[in-house]
């Protein structure tokens, strides 16, 4: 990844990330055009693409437009004045997208920074997880135990 700097190389240009919900019957192929659409238009921009996130496909907190689930695409760009204008009037154009939310991360945004905090807050939430289904099978274990130890003295 390399820093994103404007076209003299004298300052950094502003980054943004985006999340965006697209309706679930969606093909990937379709997804995939879509997504290759927005990368278009962040390098017509002056613009890079950072990061992409595929959140897969969930169940939405409330009813959009009668779809009950949703895939959730996040990504992360740089660009000049107008690109999130551009994508986002692209994406209310697009008729398989639901919802949308483009977010200014910083005015003179640094690809390096950004990619390690993104590693730590990756990890962190793996490392959660990870604990999480770690108390989950000392859960399972210990009912395992007590219903055989309950099971063993019922025979007596």
């Amino acid at each position: 990844m390399a820093a994103a700097t404007t076209a003299t190389g004298s300052g950094r240009i502003p980054g943004y990330e985006t999340t965006m919900i697209t309706r679930a019957e969606l093909s990937d192929e379709a997804l995939k055009a879509l997504q290759d659409k927005i990368k278009g238009i962040v390098e017509s921009f002056g613009g890079a693409w950072v990061h992409e996130e595929n959140w897969g496909k969930q169940k939405l907190a409330y009813p959009i437009e009668k779809e009950a689930r949703g895939h959730y695409s996040f990504f992360v760009y740089t660009g000049k004045a107008g690109v999130v204008h551009e994508i986002e009037r692209n994406l209310r154009i697009h008729e398989h997208v639901l919802r949308f939310l483009s977010v200014n991360l910083d005015k003179e945004f640094e690809v390096e920074t950004y990619a390690k905090f993104r590693a730590d807050q990756l990890a962190a939430q793996k490392r959660r997880e990870d604990e999480r289904q770690a108390r989950r099978e000392e859960r399972a274990s210990e009912r395992r135990e007590r219903f055989n130890d309950d099971y063993d003295h019922s025979e007596m």
